[in-house]
């Protein structure tokens, strides 16, 4: 089996990690599972069971490359990695589209948000040798750029006219099914979760107001990020404000709750909601959150996305609201949980949901290539390289930036 090297870009000392860094640990238990032996490298070396870690730098990632057979990546520590890494088979983690995500932030931030996205998108569909990504509307829009870029051509499509060697898809897993656990339908609790720059957490606190009328004791709770740092909190800061300003006691911020502990932290809660604008994040996101929610046996109220859409429907395990309104989406929540048989077979659509899309399942692809890596011989041949600027800032100097209030 091989030697693998995980770069993570999130944070994983605190054991909180959001949608990323959950993907990077469970990549990790997936692969030795395989029998593959594996470093993960992350920003703060945090601990990951049964792998030696580091911390990135310079000296680190030449020297974990160089011991190590095919390594993964994902985001914009691609950059120091191209930097300063051995050339070895690697593999780009598209499964969060931040260069469409963060088009949320040109108002705050301006185009140096943009730039920087393009550069390492653009540095690293050119530089790896296979691709992942989560659905398949992210296959066809990351297929659009890598034939842009020359890396789907004539050599690739010869020998493998479906792309798989190319791209592949391979979504967000879950964990071992939990035990079932009942809940409280009234008064209840409703979990929306972190809230990024791209959703809409007042529409949602608007709703549960909306539904407390039919039941007084519906609760809203949001988390904070665990790490604020690397992303903008506006929406976060006008929730919080909003609250303040209508004295709503029925809404509560806690802490992100630690990785091994949050399916207690869903068993007190009913329902999951979520509320966000339509847009092409919307399109081509997959919510980690539905996965996660969904493994934790809590049935989802959200606004329509393809992805999210497909799944509740298929498993039954939630309502798709339609209607841009607190008022439909208030309605929806209280006929959910006014309705326990309804309800019940909700839950038994979590359960069908978990045992179909199980870790070691959606990670398959990676898995084999992993078993037997290989560089793809002809991404230089056809290489077309758009201008970009001479020196991509890593994530060390961005950290340091913002650190400093300079970004």
């Amino acid at each position: 089996m091989s030697r693998v090297m995980l770069v993570c870009p999130e944070p994983l000392g605190h054991g909180q990690p959001a949608g990323i860094g959950i993907r990077f640990v469970e990549m990790a238990n997936v692969l030795r599972a395989d029998g593959h032996e594996v470093i993960v490298v992350s920003p703060d070396a945090g601990e990951v069971r049964g792998c030696a870690v580091a911390a990135i730098s310079p000296e680190t990632l030449r020297h974990a490359s160089s011991s190590s057979d095919v390594m993964v990546v994902q985001g914009h520590v691609a950059n120091d990695v191209f930097a300063y890494a051995d050339r070895i088979p690697t593999v780009i983690d598209l499964y969060d589209p931040f260069i469409i995500e963060n088009l949320h932030y040109f108002a705050e931030r301006g185009l140096q948000v943009f730039a920087h996205d393009h550069a390492t998108l653009v540095n690293s569909l050119l530089k790896g040798d296979m691709f992942l990504c989560a659905s398949e509307a992210q296959r066809l829009f990351y297929l659009g750029t890598l034939l842009a870029l020359g890396r789907l051509n004539p050599v690739v499509f010869e020998s493998d006219p479906n792309l798989d060697g190319l791209l592949r898809i391979a979504p967000f897993g879950v964990q071992r099914p939990r035990q079932s656990r009942t809940r409280n339908l009234g008064p209840a609790a409703i979990l929306f979760g972190g809230i990024y720059d791209w959703y809409d957490p007042i529409l949602a606190i608007d709703a549960v107001a909306i539904a407390r009328v039919t039941i007084p004791g519906l609760t809203l709770t949001f988390t904070h990020h665990p790490n604020p740092e690397l992303t903008p909190q506006g929406k976060a800061a006008a929730a919080i404000a909003y609250t303040r300003e209508k004295g709503y006691d029925f809404v509560e911020f806690v802490p992100w709750v630690a990785y091994e502990a949050r399916g207690e932290f869903f068993d007190g809660h009913a329902l999951s909601l979520l509320t966000f604008p339509q847009s092409l994040e919307t399109d081509l996101s997959m919510r980690t959150r539905v996965y996660d929610y969904l493994w934790g046996g809590v049935p989802i109220v959200t606004s329509s996305a393809p992805g999210t859409d497909e799944i509740l429907r298929h498993y039954g395990a939630g309502v798709v609201v339609q209607e841009d309104s607190a008022e439909a989406f208030a309605g929806a929540v209280v006929s959910i949980l006014g309705d326990p048989p309804r309800y019940e077979a909700m839950l038994s659509g979590t359960r069908a949901f978990v045992e179909e899309h199980q870790w070691e399942r959606t990670l398959a692809p990676l898995v084999a290539f992993c078993r037997t890596p290989q560089h793809d011989a002809s991404k230089e041949a056809f290489a077309a390289r758009p201008d970009m600027p001479q020196h991509i800032p890593s994530i060390l100097e961005r950290l340091k930036r913002r650190i400093g209030g300079r970004s």
